[in-house]
């Protein structure tokens, strides 16, 4: 195991070194970092010059690439090219935000996906599989911020109007009353809703795929000859089988989860690592968007590693033995 997982950190390097080049090109093509000061009436052009030179923006795109790359290589992830500050430190200080509300995000999304998609499977072509099939269809193509916005005008706005206790619409703690762990839970509750919505609707419907077709197996035909229970043949033996092709496209849903945290954060004013992208993504701050693209493609190797080991839990014929 330890040779594999060697081997998985030496094949995710290559892979890292190609999506921070392209992601580098992309961002340094369509703006420029210091587009701020050329509008500025009160900057001398000399000044900007003096400005570009100071972070090497006068080279060549290839020649500033690697010196992004020679820096990252020795801990050092650049500075802020606006509000000054280390990317590292800027990065470190909303992570755990992110993935507060990402967490919160998976963990319903699991919590009501999961029975959903067993109990579809299992009464498939009733009602009730209709209803939720509809309701699966609906809430995919719900846009993320049209829902919140929705919620935020019904559980905050009209909750008050009400009289009702309202549920808070933007921010992370009562500023009034300062932070506390319910203050963060309440204002965790809107944010956790809008971005648990795709996963649930995903979820649910690749799990029901996954058990209808484990529920017609022959092995499952024995189960229940057996005389097993129905619970007993539905969890231990068909929802165990399905959940292995349902952690690979969790592994894989991490990067939409991010995707859909850069909107969630901007509509509740959560301070984020995605509400950092769209700031500094206006700006052209290059800097701290690299920052982040390699944070997130961190995140995504890690997930899909944890996922082959989860893989080789859930399935005991997959061996990780690297040979040669």
């Amino acid at each position: 195991m330890t040779r594999y997982l060697v081997g998985r950190a030496l094949q995710f390097l290559p892979t890292l070194l190609v999506v921070a080049a392209l992601a580098f090109y992309l961002i340094r093509s369509v703006a420029d970092p210091l587009a701020m000061y050329v509008q500025d009436p009160g900057m001398r052009p000399e000044d900007v010059a003096r400005l570009r030179a100071h972070h090497g923006l006068d080279r060549p795109l290839p020649m500033q690439f690697l010196y992004w790359l020679r820096d990252m290589a020795t801990g050092d992830w650049g500075t802020s090219l606006y509000v000054q500050q280390p990317v590292f430190s800027l990065i470190l200080e909303r992570l755990p935000n992110t993935l507060l509300l990402m967490g919160s995000a998976f963990a319903l999304s699991l919590t009501v996906a999961v029975p959903l998609g067993i109990y579809s499977a299992v009464r498939r072509y009733s009602w009730a599989d209709y209803l939720l099939t509809g309701a699966a269809f609906a809430a995919y193509a719900t846009p993320s911020f049209w829902l919140g916005i929705l919620l935020i005008l019904f559980f905050n706005v009209q909750f008050s109007a009400w009289g009702l206790p309202a549920l808070p619409a933007g921010g992370m703690y009562d500023l009034a009353a300062g932070r506390s762990f319910l203050s963060m839970v309440r204002h965790l509750i809107l944010p956790t809703l809008v971005l648990s919505v795709l996963p649930v609707t995903t979820y649910t419907r690749y799990l029901r795929s996954a058990m209808i077709e484990i529920l017609e197996m022959d092995y499952i035909r024995t189960a229940r000859a057996k005389g097993l229970s129905p619970r007993t043949v539905h969890v231990r033996h068909a929802f165990r089988n399905a959940c292995a092709p349902l952690v690979a496209l969790i592994s894989l849903d991490i990067p939409r989860l991010f995707s859909g945290a850069l909107v969630t954060e901007q509509v509740f004013a959560w301070p984020g690592m995605g509400r950092l992208f769209v700031d500094h993504a206006f700006r052209g701050d290059y800097p701290v968007l690299m920052g982040l693209v390699v944070c997130v493609a961190g995140l995504v190797a890690l997930a899909s590693l944890i996922a082959d080991l989860l893989y080789a839990f859930l399935d005991p014929t997959i061996r990780y033995d690297v040979r040669g």
